[in-house]
């Protein structure tokens, strides 16, 4: 089954955190099932080959690394991950994360 919807990614400018964060904020998000989650890097590199793992191709890859060095975020709509794609990411559960919190 395919999860859709948008990757956003943000730069954090300073800081000691890591630099980067790829969130994956699906369309069907009202599911309580809906995959997501978010994932955080230091480097560009490791967010490139991330992106790659995910499946996206290289022009939606490219146009993202555009966006991130124009400004502080990108944003690819319209992505379509697999469930495997999504598991092998190791998001963190957004859900999963506002239960154990609350």
């Amino acid at each position: 089954m395919a999860n859709e919807g948008t990757i956003r990614i943000h730069r954090s400018i300073g800081g000691t955190g890591a630099a980067f964060r790829v969130a994956f904020v699906p369309y069907d998000g009202e599911k309580e099932d809906a995959a997501g989650g978010e994932r955080s890097f230091r480097e560009l590199q490791q967010v490139r080959a991330f992106l790659k793992m995910l499946g996206l191709g290289a022009e939606y890859i490219k146009d993202a690394l555009r966006q991130l060095t124009a400004g502080r975020s990108a944003s690819v709509p319209n992505v379509s991950l697999s469930d495997k794609a999504v598991k092998s990411a190791g998001f963190v559960n957004l859900v999963d994360l506002a239960r154990s919190n609350g």
